[in-house]
């Protein structure tokens, strides 16, 4: 086995990217196949893998659910095989129209980006061992809870018992969408031991990457049939490029991290770009960070196209189309239901629209599509409604409330209501400039270009135009209140990011027609027009570069002492070697201890992101994934718990405690009050395992 642990990382994250393969690509391949989704057989080969793969992230997360939820794991993975022996019986025996050879050169740069971005995603999220120091990437916030609910699931099945809540007994984690840790979980136990929760989760980072720029691809290829080929492959490279442009943050952030340091002595904003405002968050960190509210975007996107290749066509097809497209919103349901609900607000809408333009057979098909998401989707929706939420309030989770614009709040915040949400609109403009920047001048430049004739000549514009009203609608007006941040404000616009962008490709497509040509030409678009789009590409992508490069290295930034502090990850400049020590005492815990062991660390300790990302055993109590937890008990819990860490002297002390709360196995950090005692608790009880920054004690019963 490798020693290093960055080189296992990468390992097991290109072992589960090939395992993946049997998730996302396979079950696309054997559905296009057989029902001809999309032209698919007469298809180039090319073309087959990237409605393949869309299809797959459409179908496969609640296909998974349905057969992982009335069986077993065993079962859902001889599944998958078969699947795969069915993909590869396909492959040999299927004939493929060739690729026309003006396209080729393209054909082949697509593949350098997709193999390129696969390299680029594992070494972007991988831990980077130096020495005897350990840094992991920023996104580890979010990982560390995605990670322990992948391993949850793999110990204790579909729904998952809740990792990070016991009360005395197991309880299920319903409240949460977790479709996308199935197929992480699985990747798990077929590449077992090489494949982690933690890298299987990497690997998922990759495929939703993939899953997008091939969304990207087929759908420009739908929406512009014209041109031919090489047109084709040209505005779908020039799509996926745009994905490394975002918004001005660059500009801002910056700022705010310069001024911070030098007038306080440490940054606010710990690594993150995004978090200067009200985000509308990049796409490389949005698939990076939440890679299942992306693949729930696919997902509602691949019923979109389904519905929209289908026009026109005979009934059979229609229906054919209805049924996939109500099972890819059943797997959105329980990928992100903040983006679920967007479409769902807009599909209503455009069945109406749809209704009135004389077109009421493909309506009706609409409308099926949303009974079979219900019925698909029924066993997660009564999980939902039946399980154990009591930590929510009964209140609907919503609330009006405009936009906020951050760089305002200081001087406002004890403004009443009603004249916050009148600032925060009169901003509204300045806000989305800032979040959106290349993409808010590309949208007001294509409705400026977009006539009548134009909507009735190409039937996606108006869809477009629906979605993204809705989406400009919840994003500026309405946010989630079941935690402190606004999910439904960021995750909502990822739908009119991805209408933006292929507007994007519009515009440059009008301004620069030569931009991707091999031969230099001069197009002459308006001087004006042209010099502020280039303005705003080059901000947009610098915003992504500094973005990517302040979540990589910003762990390693707290050791060399610029980040200054409080940083919000260590309380010093020893963070890479608490990590590697934290590595070492888990893998311990996970080797030597059986699985269902309950062990627990100082629940007053924030920091600690560790024991998510590698410890595979359950918590008795831990905020990182306590959905549904009501919160008197949590905090009780907590409370009882804590006093173990601020200072207990003796056993007699602790085990009690730890009987009371069913916990068997103790982690103890040198940041934790009770590391001083520690000397004279390992004269009463040798611990199982200690370095310089961890010790792990039996305790309890």
């Amino acid at each position: 086995m490798l020693n290093n642990f960055t080189l296992q990382d990468i390992f097991g994250a290109a072992l589960a990217c090939a395992l993946f393969a049997l998730i996302f690509v396979a079950p696309g391949y054997v559905l296009g196949w057989l029902l001809d989704l999309f032209d698919f057989t007469r298809r180039t080969s090319a073309v087959r893998f990237v409605i393949a793969i869309v299809l797959s992230v459409a179908v496969s997360p609640i296909i998974l659910f349905l057969v992982y939820h009335f069986t077993s794991a065993k079962t859902t993975i001889l599944f998958l095989l078969l699947i795969g022996i069915v993909f590869s019986i396909i492959l040999l025996k299927s004939k493929y129209a060739s690729l026309p050879e003006e396209a080729t050169s393209f054909y082949r740069t697509a593949l350098l980006v997709a193999v390129g971005w696969i390299i680029f995603a594992i070494l972007f999220i991988v831990d980077i061992q130096w020495g005897d120091r350990l840094y992991y990437n920023v996104i580890s916030y979010d990982f560390t809870t995605r990670v322990a609910i992948v391993n949850a699931i793999t110990r204790s099945g579909v729904p998952p018992i809740n990792p990070s809540y016991y009360p005395g007994h197991p309880v299920r984690l319903t409240f949460l969408y977790y479709f996308w840790y199935i197929p992480c979980s699985l990747a798990a136990q077929i590449g077992s031991p090489f494949v982690s929760g933690y890298t299987a989760m990497i690997a998922s980072v990759a495929w939703c990457g993939l899953a997008l720029m091939a969304t990207i691809a087929l759908y420009l290829r739908l929406r512009n049939p014209a041109g031919g080929s090489s047109s084709t492959w040209k505005s779908s490279l020039l799509g996926i490029g745009l994905l490394l442009v975002s918004g001005l943050d660059v500009i801002p952030a910056l700022l705010l991290i310069i001024s911070s340091r030098v007038r306080y002595g440490y940054t606010f904003l710990n690594g993150d770009i995004e978090h200067w405002n009200e985000q509308i968050t990049a796409w490389i960190g949005s698939v990076a960070w939440v890679p299942h509210h992306v693949a729930a975007l696919i997902a509602c996107l691949a019923a979109l196209m389904l519905i929209h290749s289908v026009r026109g066509r005979r009934t059979s097809q229609q229906i054919k189309a209805g049924v996939i497209a109500g099972l890819a919103f059943a797997s959105a349901v329980g990928l992100s239901v903040y983006v679920t609900l967007v479409f769902v607000l807009f599909w209503g809408i455009w069945m109406i629209v749809l209704f009135f333009q004389k077109e009421r057979l493909l309506s009706l098909i609409m409308g099926l599509a949303g009974i079979i998401a219900l019925i698909a989707a029924s066993p997660f929706l009564a999980g939902l409604v039946g399980g154990n939420n009591s930590g929510l309030s009964g209140e609907i989770p919503m609330a009006f409330s405009v936009r906020m614009f951050l760089p305002v709040y200081i001087f406002i915040s004890t403004y009443p209501p009603v004249l916050l949400n009148l600032i925060y609109l009169l901003a509204l403009p300045i806000n989305y400039l800032m979040e959106l920047g290349f993409f808010l001048i590309a949208g007001i430049l294509w409705i400026q270009q977009r006539r009548e004739r134009d909507l009735i000549q190409n039937p996606f514009h108006l869809s477009e135009i629906i979605l993204l009203g809705i989406t400009v609608f919840i994003g500026s007006f309405i946010r989630s209140t079941s935690i402190g941040n606004n999910d439904l404000g960021w995750r909502a616009w990822l739908v009119g990011q991805f209408i933006l962008l292929v507007w994007g490709v519009d515009v440059i497509n009008w301004f620069f027609p030569h931009a991707l040509e091999k031969t230099k030409q001069n197009s002459n678009p308006p001087k004006r027009i042209s010099r502020q789009l280039r303005i705003f590409l080059i901000l947009g992508l610098l915003t992504t570069i500094t973005d990517v490069l302040l979540l990589r290295t910003w762990p390693m930034l707290v050791d060399a002492g610029i980040a200054g502090f409080p940083s919000g990850l260590s309380p010093d400049n020893q963070l890479g070697k608490r990590t590697f020590a934290a590595k070492q005492a888990y893998d311990f815990i996970n080797v030597h201890t059986p699985q269902n062991v309950l062990i627990q660390d100082n629940p007053d300790d924030p920091s600690n992101r560790p024991i998510g990302l590698y410890a595979n055993r359950p918590i008795a109590i831990s905020g990182q994934t306590a959905y549904g937890v009501p919160m008197q008990d949590f905090n009780n819990r907590a409370l009882s718990i804590s006093r173990i860490y601020d200072g207990s002297s003796s056993w007699a002390e602790i085990d009690p405690i730890c009987a009371a709360n069913s916990i068997d196995i103790i982690v103890m950090t040198d940041i934790d009050p009770i590391w001083k005692n520690l000397s004279s608790l390992e004269q009463e009880r040798k611990p199982l395992y200690q370095n310089d920054y961890y010790a792990v004690f039996m305790c309890g019963n």
